[in-house]
């Protein structure tokens, strides 16, 4: 949702959200920049070599093949987020920053791998006794398809006669409250909407309307915003964005925002400076004129 100005072709909604998607899942996102009849074109790459001295070599993917060639900086158009210090020409996921380790999700995989084939299946133990045509009426009247019928004592050493006490399920759905995976798993949860910047509120099924503005508010000017800053530099170089505009972002609190303007202006902040506080820099503010409180000193 946020535009690029000057208003341009070269980097359309979708290719924004694709540059989004990328530094989410990769902390990197990376385009050829090429000019396809006399205008700027901007085409992903799959996978980049950085040779260093300011030269690549880059992997575009392709329905049946994948085309490989050497660039040139100049011609790459190249955002990192999240640098690690140690090679700060690499960007890091924020997925990587969560503290989720392989190992943890793969122990967590396992365990619900290994226990889900026996939920909701047991045993039957049928007396060594009951006819053939009783058994199988008991088969037919089961009717779950998750049931393994056994003679329980006849095939034992301990046998004691037909008990018919004996119909009586053997559950073999594994016990899993022992490991509070409901638990874990929100846990890893808000620990990735963290990572992501996104505050927990927004997704929650129990916040407020006022909660899920304020968290809307803070995700767009806590996480959008400084992201936004951090690859405008790369843009501009390359291609001329000079700014990336909130605008379409902020539409929606349009109410909070005046509210926000009046409060300033009450303060004593000058009408242009306010309006451009809250978003609204470059409108005409032709016959409007700065409101400030009353001292009480006239």
């Amino acid at each position: 949702m946020m535009r690029a100005e000057p208003e341009q072709d070269t980097l359309p909604p979708d290719m924004l959200a694709s540059v989004g998607l990328s530094l989410m899942l990769t902390g990197e996102s990376l385009w050829h920049i090429r000019l396809t009849d006399g205008l700027l074109d901007l085409v992903p790459v799959a996978a980049w070599d950085i040779l260093g001295h300011g030269r690549y070599n880059l992997h575009i993917s392709k329905p049946n093949t994948t085309e490989t060639f050497p660039a040139l900086e100049a011609e790459v158009l190249r955002l990192v987020i999240n640098p690690d210090a140690l090679s700060p020409w690499r960007g890091r996921s924020p997925l990587a920053l969560a503290g989720i380790s392989p190992a943890l999700m793969a122990e967590i995989e396992q365990a619900l791998s290994g226990a889900l084939p026996f939920a909701g299946k047991g045993l039957l133990p049928l007396p060594s006794t009951l006819a053939a045509d009783q058994g199988n009426k008991v088969l037919d009247g089961l009717k779950s398809g998750s049931l393994a019928i056994v003679t329980s004592k006849a095939d034992m050493s301990v046998h004691s006669g037909g008990d018919r006490t004996e119909f009586a399920r053997v559950e073999l759905t594994p016990e899993l409250r022992g490991l509070d995976l409901t638990n874990q798993a929100s846990g890893l949860h808000n620990r990735i909407l963290a990572a992501c910047g996104i505050p927990p509120a927004l997704l929650s099924d129990t916040a407020s309307p006022g909660g899920s503005r304020e968290s809307y508010r803070l995700f767009v000017l806590g996480t959008i915003s400084p992201l936004a800053r951090i690859i405008l530099p790369e843009l501009k170089r390359k291609l001329g964005v000079t700014r990336l505009s909130l605008a379409d972002l902020m539409a929606a609190d349009t109410a909070g925002r005046a509210r926000s303007v009046n409060s300033l202006t009450q303060s004593g902040v000058p009408l242009a400076l306010a309006m451009s506080l809250c978003g609204w820099e470059g409108q005409d503010l032709t016959g409007l004129t700065d409101t400030k409180t009353d001292s009480g000193d006239d």
